[in-house]
């Protein structure tokens, strides 16, 4: 327990850190371009970025969210090779999150950079510990979660945007080295969590019905954060239970 707990508090610090700055990053992401495929009604109306960044108080939760998250996987792992591109997505997926709650939006302004700065700190991971399966399990990840989120996408586009299968491969790029058990754990968790939370999502007006459809299930959510929250659930209780 001792041994985590310096680890604990250095992430969070970095994490406040990293958070208080989220707001910047989303007000310099570039506005995306029209797509010419989307039909009129199929999304809510788009907020600019720039005025989600200029939010009263954003920076100071989100400097406060991040500072827990970072500091439960500063306690879950402790210094070992996983914990850099791990905390890495900290401030990347709670701009993420916000975002895609806010327009309905993954960016890929911030989502592609964020591969690159992932598979370079795998590497470096790998080498750290010198075995090259890391690198191995990380590809593995990403082809899994980015052809399981894939399907679903081309099944039911209604459901899940494409803007999803891209943030699922990279979280596949991350948490492949955790093994398969907590890639297996990071799907079934974002669903989970994503259908328990639909009613809510409904009650605030946060799910939008595309123009014409009819029924419950035709209701879109936007579906990032979920996979971000169960991505987090995956990685930390994954150590407990796929190695228990």
């Amino acid at each position: 327990m001792e041994s985590t707990v310096i680890p604990a508090l250095v992430c969070a610090l970095l994490g406040a850190g990293a958070g208080w700055l989220v707001p910047r990053l989303i007000g310099a992401v570039p506005e995306p371009e029209t797509d010419p495929e989307e039909e009129p009604g199929e999304f809510p109306e788009k907020v600019p970025y720039r005025v989600i960044a200029g939010a009263p108080g954003l920076a100071l939760r989100c400097a406060i969210a991040c500072a827990v998250v970072a500091g439960v996987l500063g306690a879950t792992f402790g210094w070992t090779w996983a914990l850099p591109w791990l905390l890495f997505l900290v401030p990347i997926g709670c701009a993420l999150t916000i975002i895609d709650y806010t327009t309905w939006y993954l960016p890929s302004k911030i989502v592609n950079p964020s591969y690159a700065v992932v598979a370079l700190l795998v590497v470096v991971g790998a080498v750290a510990v010198s075995d090259w399966r890391v690198v191995v399990w990380a590809v593995a990840g990403l082809l899994a979660l980015g052809l399981y989120y894939g399907l679903m996408w081309l099944i039911s586009p209604r459901i899940m945007a494409f803007g999803d299968v891209r943030l699922g491969g990279l979280l596949g790029l991350a948490l492949g080295p955790l093994g398969a058990g907590v890639l297996i754990i990071s799907v079934l968790a974002a669903g989970v969590i994503g259908a328990l939370a639909w009613p809510a999502l409904r009650l605030l007006g946060r799910t939008w019905r595309r123009d014409g459809s009819e029924g419950l299930l035709r209701e879109r959510v936007p579906f990032g954060p979920f996979l971000m929250v169960g991505a987090l659930v995956a990685a930390v209780a994954g150590q407990y239970i796929v190695l228990s």
